[in-house]
């Protein structure tokens, strides 16, 4: 039980567990005192209710604490599947989902190791096995050492380097080594590029490159070629001779979105998730030289999504399309050819062709801008839209501005065969703008420089990338800490960034809002503003109930099932009940019932006990999170209008009043004229209680809408079934049966004997004997229905335990059943002798359903037995008690109290008071009355007053409407006291 996991701070939870806890002593205080308790009594039920209410709340917002204590030592055992349920959203919910995430990434990441283990010792046994068998061969004198068994052991090496570079890789992006090195980069050159390079791996697959004209991108050229290089590469192993291999870079919203599509098998779509996990093959069959180790992708995708991009399998009608989504589209300041460069030579163990290599002196650092906001991309002096390798068109180096010397600083060496960057010692230069006082000559080595508000390209933050990878400003009057290392510049955060708490009322995950809820919602706010006020239960509720249900089903309308019709039809029968009767006493519970009935209908739950309360709740819980979801649709307001007409609206109103309080100070007509005019009209008094019952409806049916579109979750029903010993429950149980069989054995012989036993046995009248029973065997047998209900849900026995039970509860219920009827004739014998009453005709009607409660739980208990599935017992029990509950409203209780009381006890030793009360279903049987009786009857009703004035069409009710025709057909005699003083009693 968790009621306080809407709020967002703990204190506020644990202020108001407080705040409860005292107000429970207070009150219980003051109504022992009232009732003359003694303070010692009182004090002590106090301090043990409040602890008890403390204890009841406080479980649920320690719940995840005591779950998190449990999943950390699960985990320190090596078992990270344990995951701690968190549904509130204050911290300690941000705790437990913190720890949720923490525990996936640690299974992940054991799965990754074991995986990475068993898939590497694989990979690498292969090749090393191949090389022994050669050097072996050759070592015995079975082969020679001639250039075919030396080329046999070089491809096994070059085997191996490839795979040891393709790690190294991966490793390098997933530590975040190798940042991403923007600028904008020209993707009609790179593109055609990497084709030319593609298609020496096969003669006979062709390759294609469309590319939208000056289309650019902000990223890395090196990773972006290791990209394009990578998929080509897959897409010319898989297709099939004479197939054709297409990459296509076109602009897609704000970013660039590149597709290489093949025409080979395809990917089938449940393996589509795994192509991108690392040593993943859909061959697992297919040997690592026909297709690789299965870290191409991977690799792909770890670049990608250093750009803050996505990669996906998409459909396609043949073959295979792989589509990349990049941001930052830039268009291109030139328009310049692709580069006609040599094209590689392939080796004599054909390779997947490695990224393309830029010129020497073309790698360049990051630079260090002093000043926020600087825009990274290349300046003036930098070449635009040229791609990131190959010479150009000329063959030779394209001009470069003159620039000033700068510091050297020497890069590291970086393997070549499938790397991410290119080798060699060549200094790097780093350009410095004037003005960077804050900015030290950047050292060599990967030592450290200081710099003041720095905006530094760095792994691990920024947004638009998974990883976070992009620029970073370092806080205001923070020096932040920078590493030159041979990847780039990388900032070293210097502390950790404050804790921002949850807001108080934190947004809730809600589904998006219909456009026309909010007029949906304003129309019977309107509706029910205009027809409930100031009139008795009638028409008005039932158009209500309509139009309200009208409005929720469209967003209902895809959940409906045999069950959720059913509580909508029953709903809607007992709130028709105002319809054709007036007993307030009654209509009032079957609106009640109506309500959660309709609740359920609208949120699908009853699957379990927990869920029929849940469901019943639904759209009351649902009021919380109503103001973010009905505010969704106005925020595509636009404020800038309406500011200003609001703002006009403001001044309009201030000029007018003050202008027209000096007009009506200064003419006495034109004041007189004001006065009439601003006179609240008559209907002013009940504009505020209008006004919130339409607040109150429309925001009825804005929850019932969030219910039907995000139906709550169905509690899990907690497992309490434990096998225990035969000997705790059997003997009990039999126990219990036998003094169920003696007391009905009693009352059989009761029942058979008449009123001479009971004189005999007892020294009780029969009616007396009667009455002093039937309110405590309906105790009885509720008490039953509970011991039931415990035994079922608790006790697990086995083999023939599990039959004796079931025959143990069975004839208990039985005799329980035996026991209501016995309550049932206690009823009847009691109002034979003194007529019917609302409580009687209650208890009878209780009685009843008491019955057909235990007739459906035999049922079930008997289907259970068999093996067969209940769950549509607690849905069943909702249906029978509304059934019930409409079936009493038909019998019409009033009328039949009226004709009881009328016959029993007849004119003379009437109670009048109590006969008063009774409702419009009451006159048709005063009317059939001979006068005097009739006029003086009905001129103590209550209800006849207000029949005499015909009634607003939103209070119409046909047993009103009954009432008001006999007494206009016959209006009643004004009654005389010598006439009228000898009807009815003082009272009984």
């Amino acid at each position: 039980m968790r009621p306080l996991d809407f709020l967002g701070r703990i204190k506020i939870k644990l202020g108001l567990v407080i705040l409860l806890a005292v107000a429970t002593a207070f009150a219980l205080n003051e109504y022992g005192r009232l009732l003359g308790i003694v303070p010692a009594v009182r004090m002590g039920l106090a301090a043990f209710l409040s602890l008890g209410m403390v204890q009841l709340i406080g479980r649920g917002m320690t719940g995840p604490l005591r779950e998190m204590a449990a999943a950390a030592q699960t985990i320190a055992k090596g078992r990270y599947g344990m995951r701690v349920r968190a549904t509130s959203r204050d911290e300690v919910g941000e705790l437990a989902r913190a720890f949720n995430a923490m525990a996936a990434d640690l299974e992940e990441v054991d799965r990754q190791r074991r995986e990475l283990v068993a898939n590497v010792s694989h990979e690498l046994r292969t090749p090393i096995t191949g090389l022994q068998a050669v050097l072996e061969n050759v070592v015995d004198g079975v082969s020679p050492p001639d250039l075919a068994t030396l080329s046999t052991a070089l491809a096994q090496t070059e085997r191996l380097g490839r795979l040891v570079a393709q790690l190294l890789d991966l490793s390098r992006l997933d530590s975040g080594a190798r940042p991403i090195e923007p600028e904008l980069v020209e993707l009609g050159p790179l593109c055609g590029q990497a084709v030319r390079e593609a298609s020496l791996a096969r003669d006979d697959v062709s390759l294609s490159s469309a590319v939208s004209p000056r289309l650019g991108v902000q990223a890395d050229p090196a990773l972006l070629a290791q990209v394009l290089a990578n998929l080509l590469d897959n897409g010319v192993r898989h297709s099939p001779p004479g197939g054709l291999v297409r990459l296509e870079a076109r602009p897609e919203g704000a970013g660039v979105r590149l597709s290489v599509t093949d025409e080979g098998p395809g990917i089938p779509e449940p393996e589509r998730p795994r192509v991108f996990e690392r040593f993943s093959r859909l061959d697992t069959a297919r040997a690592a030289d026909a297709g690789g180790a299965g870290l191409g992708l991977a690799i792909v995708k770890e670049i990608v999504e250093l750009h803050g991009g996505s990669i996906r399998v998409a459909d396609s009608p043949v073959g295979c399309r792989m589509v990349v989504d990049l941001p930052g589209r830039k268009a291109a300041m030139s328009d310049a050819p692709e580069p006609l460069g040599e094209p590689r030579q392939p080796d004599k163990t054909p390779t997947a062709p490695s990224a393309p290599k830029p010129s020497r002196g073309e790698e360049r650092l990051p630079e260090v801008e002093a000043s926020l906001g600087e825009d990274p991309s290349p300046g003036p002096g930098d070449p635009v839209g040229r791609p990131a390798d190959g010479p150009s068109e000329t063959g030779n180096e394209p001009p470069r501005a003159a620039e000033p010397e700068h510091p050297k600083v020497r890069s590291g060496s970086l393997p070549t065969e499938g790397g991410l960057a290119p080798s060699g010692d060549e200094p790097v230069p780093v350009k410095d703008e004037p003005g960077d006082s804050g900015t030290d000559p950047l050292p060599t080595g990967g030592e450290r420089v200081r710099t003041e508000d720095a905006r530094l390209p760095t792994p691990g933050h920024g947004p638009g990338s998974q990883h976070g990878h992009g620029p970073v400003a370092a806080p205001p009057g923070v020096a932040a800490s920078v590493a030159v290392s041979p990847g780039g510049v990388r900032p070293v955060p210097r502390r950790e960034a404050d804790y921002v708490p949850p807001p108080l009322f934190p947004r809730p995950d809600l589904p998006e809002t219909p456009r026309r809820l909010p007029f949906m919602a304003a129309a019977v706010g309107l509706l029910a503003a205009i027809a409930l006020p100031y009139s008795r239960p009638g028409l008005g509720i039932a158009l209500v109930a309509v139009a309200a249900g009208a409005a929720v089903l469209p967003a209902a309308r895809h959940r409906i099932t045999p069950w959720t019709a059913a509580f909508g039809l029953l709903a809607y029968a007992l709130v028709s009940v105002a319809l054709f009767r007036d007993a307030e006493w009654m209509v009032a519970p079957m609106l009640l019932a109506g309500f959660g009935v309709a609740a359920l209908a609208v949120s699908g739950g009853g699957r379990g006990w927990l869920g029929v309360i849940r469901g019943g709740l639904s759209v009351v819980l649902a009021v919380l999170p109503l103001p973010w979801f009905l505010a969704a649709p106005l925020k595509g307001i636009n404020r800038r209008r309406v500011g200003p007409v609001l703002a006009a609206l403001g001044l309009t109103a201030v000029l007018i009043v003050v202008f027209g309080l000096l007009f009506a100070s200064a003419d006495a007509v034109f004041s007189s004229f004001v006065a009439h005019l601003f006179t609240a009209p008559a209907w002013a008094s009940s504009l505020p209680f209008r006004i919130f019952v339409f607040v109150v409806f429309a925001a009825l049916v804005g929850a019932a809408t969030l219910v039907a579109l995000r139906p709550p979750v169905e509690p899990a029903t907690p497992n309490l079934r434990a096998t225990v010993s035969g000997t705790l429950w059997i003997t009990p149980l039999v126990a219990l049966n036998l003094l169920f069989a003696s007391f009905v054995g009693v009352q059989i012989t009761t029942l058979f004997g008449g009123n001479r036993k009971v004189v005999e046995t007892a020294g009780l009248t029969y009616a007396e004997y009667a009455r002093s029973g039937f309110f405590e065997l309906v105790t009885v047998s509720v008490f039953v229905l509970g011991l039931v209900a415990v035994a079922a849900g608790v006790l697990a026995p086995k083999g023939r335990e599990r039959w004796l039970l079931a025959g143990l509860l069975g004839l208990l219920c039985g005799l329980t059943l035996v026991i209501l009827a016995s309550a049932l004739h206690r009823l009847g014998l009691y109002t034979d002798a003194y007529g019917l009453s609302r409580l009687r005709a209650s208890v009878g009607a209780t009685i009843w359903w008491l019955g057909a409660v235990f007739a459906v739980v035999l049922v079930a208990g008997g289907m259970r037995l068999a093996g067969k599935r209940i769950g549509w017992l607690p849905r069943a029990m909702v249906l029978l008690t509304g059934v019930s509950l409409v079936v009493f409203a038909v019998w019409n209780p009033d009328l039949r109290v009226a004709e009881s009381q009328l016959h029993k006890r007849g004119v003379e030793r009437l109670d009048v008071d109590y006969f008063s009360d009774l409702g419009a279903e009451a006159v048709p049987v005063v009317d059939a009355l001979p006068e005097p009786a009739r006029s003086c009857l009905l001129s103590k009703m209550a209800i006849v007053e207000s029949l005499g004035e015909p009634e607003p069409w939103n209070g119409w009710n046909l047993a009103r409407q009954k009432a008001r025709d006999l007494l206009h057909a016959l209006p009643p005699a004004e009654p005389t006291p010598p006439t009228c003083q000898d009807i009815g009693s003082p009272g009984t």
